[in-house]
């Protein structure tokens, strides 16, 4: 498994992301299961996973188990809710 957090130019909370949860992300529960990887909306690499929609908000954190989606969180909700909605989304330790 890994969790893709797909951006785009000019997304405003991106950034956020990056500042607030991805230096803390590699030492959770979920950094441990399904290590984060960045990916640009717009780069073709993007077009190789199994999505279940089109991404429509940035940043959308998406994981992926052997390139298909099993869960998604669109756009940017805070520390705490993305560690409580991919806790919900991983299997039971």
């Amino acid at each position: 498994m890994e969790l893709i957090a797909f951006e785009a130019p000019g997304c405003a909370y991106c950034p956020i992301f990056r500042r607030d949860v991805a230096p803390s992300y590699g030492a959770s529960r979920a950094g441990k299961a399904a290590p984060l990887r960045f990916m640009d909306l717009n780069d073709g690499a993007a077009d190789r996973f199994k999505l279940s929609s089109p991404i429509t908000v940035v940043p959308t954190l998406v994981l992926v188990r052997d390139g298909v989606e099993i869960g998604r969180i669109a756009g940017y909700v805070g520390p705490a809710n993305v560690y409580h909605i991919l806790n919900t989304m991983l299997p039971p330790e």
